[in-house]
């Protein structure tokens, strides 16, 4: 088989990748509260029925599984080429089966039988998580199965793929991605940590994503005298001295200038890669992208209209570029409390939401696999660009393995009601994460490699 005949065949299983999409969405895997055992049973057994076994690790218990599964590829190359053998890789293909609640009181506002319909119309699948990311994980899944179905036709001796689908993506990572990494697998994550790693969550055919801004979740409380409403030469009140605090903090934190890696600098400094990050994320995320950015999620404070109010909480969500750290800002915030709030103001970071930034060469060799294959799929060439929204690549990332997401657009990655993912998109992101891996690991019987 050749690499046009391994397309021709992804291409004849349309219709089952399609069913399969429509079943893992018809399987409700809302987190909170994370029960995700149905959905991971229709990919578990669409592998079953490929002759794939699957293992099961559920630290959470087993309404919240995580499986995983892998095999080594067994072909022997034909190149006659005097350059040495590439050294062997383990590529790990990644998902999340766990997806956004939903609003009970919004089901009859969808279009087609619910959040949990798989509806198909003739162009979209409809439901919740089907860009977040049951096509990504479907699309994972079908990938794996192919590419086993033909692993001794990959020539990269030495190499092997795996396959890690998890169910803690939503809520943090601790008993998913995270969990397989440090805890599974033996020290470090070993057996599961691979060489790079791949992921299908929502980008745009696009876009090649090399890394993520982190966050940083902050929790501010201001104190004041509370007195009668009246008495404002008394006291300016919690929620006045807070709304000053939340005008400075934007400000300061904004103000921060990245330490910048100098090849990612040149590399998004290219004017087609900041068009590209604007196409899909809307003007000025290219701006964002490179920049701190401060949003106040939630605000509370005061008891009634005519009293003074002498608490006022706020939680801010601050994005972290690629460059920057947490320590560096939390040093801001620590000069302007001192400066401008030094009684009144103080802070508690929420460490189980905070996470640093995360990137990976842009000029990987996998980027370049990935690359042609979209190219040859899709008829355009992506390039590669950091996220604004956080992933689980992140994780393979902290342990220093090159990790990139390739996925479908999220333009209808709606949180409320009427998700639905464009099947020509999912369609094509199969094909190319396959073509990508199968590339890359010597399908096209070159010994392994990304230049395609």
């Amino acid at each position: 088989m050749n690499t046009a005949q391994f397309l021709e065949e992804l291409s004849a299983d349309a219709e089952s990748h399609i069913t399969l999409l429509q079943k893992l969405i018809q399987a409700p895997s809302p987190n909170p509260p994370g029960n995700t055992a149905a959905a991971a049973e229709v990919l578990r057994s669409y592998l079953w029925d490929h002759g794939i076994e699957t293992e099961v690790i559920a630290p959470d218990g087993p309404e919240k599984p995580n499986f995983v599964a892998d095999f080594a590829v067994g072909g022997t190359s034909s190149s006659s080429s005097s350059e040495p053998a590439p050294p062997p890789q383990r590529i790990i293909l990644n998902g999340h089966l766990d997806v956004f609640p939903v609003d009970a009181t919004q089901d009859a506002q969808w279009k087609h039988g619910g959040p949990w319909s798989g509806h198909f119309d003739g162009t979209y699948v409809h439901g919740r998580g089907a860009v977040d990311m049951k096509a990504g994980a479907a699309a994972s899944v079908i990938a794996f199965a192919h590419l086993f179905r033909h692993r001794a036709r990959l020539t990269r001796q030495g190499s092997s793929v795996a396959l890690t689908v998890v169910s803690d993506e939503e809520t943090g990572g601790k008993f998913g991605s995270r969990f397989l990494l440090e805890r599974d697998g033996g020290a470090g994550g070993g057996r599961w940590k691979g060489d790079v790693m791949v992921n299908a969550e929502p980008g745009g055919l696009q876009s090649i994503r090399f890394g993520e801004k982190g966050t940083l979740r902050i929790t501010f409380t201001v104190a004041a005298l509370g007195v009668h409403g009246a008495y404002t030469h008394r006291s300016e009140g919690a929620v006045r001295i807070a709304a000053r605090l939340i005008g400075r903090l934007v400000e300061t934190v904004q103000a921060i200038v990245p330490e910048w890696d100098e090849d990612v600098r040149r590399h998004l400094e290219r004017k087609d890669v900041r068009r590209v990050i604007d196409e899909i994320m809307g003007r000025g995320a290219s701006e964002s992208v490179t920049t701190p950015t401060v949003n106040i999620g939630t605000i509370r404070g005061g008891v009634k209209v005519n009293m003074i109010p002498d608490r006022c909480v706020f939680e801010a969500d601050i994005r972290l570029p690629i460059g920057l750290t947490k320590e560096v800002v939390l040093e801001s915030i620590d000069a302007l409390l001192r400066a401008e709030f030094p009684a009144s103001a103080s802070y508690a970071v929420q460490e189980a939401a905070s996470n640093p930034a995360s990137h990976c060469s842009p000029t990987h060799e996998m980027v370049t696999a990935l690359a042609n294959a979209a190219e040859r799929v899709t008829g355009r060439k992506p390039l590669a660009i950091p996220s604004l929204g956080a992933t689980d690549a992140k994780f393979w990332r902290y342990h220093g393995v090159p990790a990139y997401v390739y996925g479908v657009g999220p333009e209808t990655m709606a949180a409320a009601v009427d998700e639905r993912v464009s099947v020509d998109e999912f369609l094509r992101v199969v094909r190319t994460h396959a073509l990508a891996v199968w590339t890359y690991l010597g399908g096209d019987g070159n010994g392994g490699g990304g230049t395609g």
